[in-house]
Parts: structure tokens; sequence; C-alpha cells
């Protein structure tokens, strides 16, 4: 048998139950806490129409029912922010050049940025600064994002 591998043993473990009456048993721990006995248990005491509350297991069903509700609301609005109109610009990382020339024209967030998009590619790259290369790093920035670019006409 290999050595130090067990637990301690205590032979002299003292057992309190929550209606008052304790007793000495062996454990493998020095003081044990129990909600119910055979002196308090309705089965013991004849008293079976008192329902035995296990620890409230209705309430924690309805707790851990909650908790995945939150849950649930707290991705649906995270998955909301990420194709979210007010995010920056600057959160598509175009590089230095490309966000400042939508910068200086205007257009701070990616909402703005559709809008202009939406009208034509032409009035896109008829910003000052912002070329055929970013429109291109622009779209695929937004389409890995989960944003929806329909196709524009080349007007």
């Amino acid at each position: 048998m290999k050595p130090e591998i067990h637990p301690t043993y205590y032979p002299e473990s003292k057992v309190s139950c929550v209606c008052g009456k304790t007793w000495i048993t062996g454990s493998t721990q020095p003081e044990i806490h129990t909600e119910i006995c055979s002196n308090c248990h309705p089965f013991y005491t004849g008293d079976l129409q008192r329902l035995v509350d296990t620890e409230g297991q209705v309430d924690r069903f309805y707790k851990r029912l909650q908790a995945r509700r939150e849950y649930v609301d707290a991705k649906d609005a995270k998955e909301q922010a990420l194709i979210s109109p007010t995010r920056p610009i600057a959160e598509l990382d175009l590089g230095k050049r490309g966000t400042d020339a939508l910068l200086k024209a205007g257009i701070t967030d990616v909402g703005e940025f559709m809008k202009k998009y939406n009208e034509g590619e032409k009035v896109v790259l008829a910003i000052t600064g912002f070329g055929q290369k970013s429109l291109i790093d622009a779209k695929k920035a937004l389409r890995a994002m989960g944003y929806d670019l329909s196709e524009v006409a080349e007007a």
C-alpha cells in the first residue's frame, strides 16, 4: 500500500443534525453537519404528510433557469453590438491613411460609412485619400464582422 495517499481518519467524528441530535462516528471529517437524520426524518417519525424540502430544488431550478436567460440575453446583446451601426470606424483596421480620410470626411462610425457605401462605390472613392485598396479592405472587414453588404451598382 502506498503511504500518505489516504485521508486522515477521525474515529471520534461528531455528527450534528439541525434538529439538535448529535452522535459520534468514524469519518474522514472531524465534524459533520446534516440537515436531516433518523430522529427527524418523516419516514422514521411517522409524519409522512410533512414534505421534506431537499435544499429547495425548485428554487435552484428557477435560479438556473434565470441564469440561462441572462446568459442568452447577454450573448444576443454581444452579437448585436458586433454589428452595431455605432461601432467606431477605427475598429475596421483600414490603416492610418484610410481611417484618417474617413474621419476627415466626417465619417466616424460604421453606420455612416454604410450609408455612404449604399450611395455607390464611386461616392466612397470620391473621398480624398480613400482609394480602391481601402475600399476593398473596408468591405472585407465589414463582411468578416457580420455586416451585410449589398452589392451596389457602379453608378
